[in-house]
């Protein structure tokens, strides 16, 4: 009785009357966990966010990264700049993968997939055609399949394949 008092701040209430009452912070604490529940799904929530896996419960693994840099190319002139549009690139042991969108529907993960060499990355369809006109980069950690054997990645979106391009080491860098 005595953790319960404690929990609800007032002493001398039956254990009954406090289940039907919460502290500010169990509320929050209650809120945010159906917060990522509902987010997550039937996946394993993480403290970084939600690790999602395929529904046929194959090797890979995706995971939104909001820590990692925008991916970079090069440009005609040896300069590197940030890379606008889907891009790829792999590290030890997982592939960062960049989807390029508007922020609102925004691009989420449906499945992801290996053909030979060539890892597939279906999106989810939005619920509407609209999206804003605003450029939104969203960075995802893929895991658990063989990085090492992918060569390159297409990304699937609303039925059309478009090959995501490979993003080279460095920093964004104008050459002068």
């Amino acid at each position: 009785m005595e953790g319960n008092e404690e929990l609800s701040g007032n002493s001398g209430e039956t254990e009954a009357t406090v289940a039907k009452h919460m502290t500010r912070r169990t509320f929050v604490a209650a809120a945010c966990g159906a917060v990522v529940a509902a987010a997550c799904g039937p996946v394993t929530a993480t403290m970084l966010g939600c690790t999602k896996r395929n529904a046929d419960d194959s090797a890979w693994t995706w995971e939104e990264g909001a820590d990692l840099p925008v991916l970079c190319m090069e440009v005609s002139g040896g300069a590197i700049v940030a890379m606008p549009g889907n891009g790829w690139k792999p590290q030890d042991e997982w592939i960062q993968l960049q989807l390029s969108g508007g922020s609102i529907p925004g691009k989420e993960i449906e499945a992801i997939t290996q053909e030979g060499s060539t890892l597939v990355v279906r999106l989810k369809k939005p619920k509407s055609d609209m999206e804003t006109m605003d450029l939104c980069l969203t960075e995802y950690r893929v895991a658990g399949g063989d990085v090492s054997s992918v060569e390159s990645v297409v990304v699937e979106d609303k039925g059309e394949r478009l090959e995501a391009q490979l993003g080279v080491d460095g920093e964004a860098r104008a050459v002068q």
